[in-house]
C-alpha cells in the first residue's frame, strides 16, 4: 500500500498531463517508420538472396554429380583409369540449367568448372557459379543488387 500511495502522490504533484501529448505518438511513428521499412527491406532482400543461393547451389551440386558420372568406360576397362568423356562441359551446362529456373529477379553472371588433377585422372569436378539478385527495398539506400557465389563438388568414383 505505501508504494501505491507514493505513486499517486508523485503523479499528483508532477506537471505531467495526459491530454497534452496527443500528437507526440504520431511524430514518433513518423520518425521510426523509415527505419522500420529499411529493416523490413533488409530482411526481405537478404532472404531472397539466400533463397536464390540455395537454388543455385542445388543446381551446381546436380551438375557436378552428373558430370562426375561421365567416365570413358572403354578407357576404364582397357587401362583401368578414370577418364572424363569430352562432353562433360556440356553435361554441366545441361544439368545446371535443367535444375535452375532462370528468373528475372536473379541473373547468372558466370558458370564455370574446374577438374581437380587432370582430365585423364580426375578426382573432383568443382562447379562454380556467380549471380546477381536484384533488390527491391535496398534500392532506397543505393544497393541495387546482391552478388551471390556458390561452389559444389562432384567426386569421381574409382572403377576397378
Amino acid at each position: 500500500m505505501p508504494i501505491h500511495g507514493w505513486a499517486v502522490t508523485v503523479m499528483a504533484k508532477s506537471s505531467f498531463k495526459f491530454g497534452s501529448d496527443k500528437g507526440s505518438i504520431l511524430i514518433i511513428v513518423a520518425l521510426l517508420m523509415p527505419l522500420f521499412i529499411l529493416l523490413t527491406g533488409f530482411v526481405v532482400d537478404i532472404g531472397r538472396a539466400f533463397m536464390y543461393k540455395e537454388e543455385i547451389n542445388k543446381a551446381c551440386m546436380v551438375a557436378a554429380e552428373e558430370a562426375s558420372k561421365r567416365i570413358d568406360i572403354d578407357a576404364a576397362q582397357e587401362f583401368g583409369v578414370n577418364r572424363l568423356t569430352e562432353d562433360y562441359s556440356n553435361i554441366i551446362n545441361k544439368y545446371f540449367y535443367r535444375n535452375y529456373d532462370n528468373d528475372s529477379g536473379c541473373s547468372i553472371n558466370y558458370l564455370s568448372y574446374n577438374v581437380m588433377d587432370n582430365i585423364d585422372n580426375p578426382k573432383y569436378i568443382e562447379v562454380y557459379c556467380e549471380a546477381n539478385v536484384e533488390c527491391f527495398f535496398l534500392k532506397m539506400i543505393s544497393i541495387d543488387n546482391i552478388d551471390i557465389h556458390t561452389k559444389a563438388n562432384g567426386r569421381l568414383r574409382k572403377i576397378k
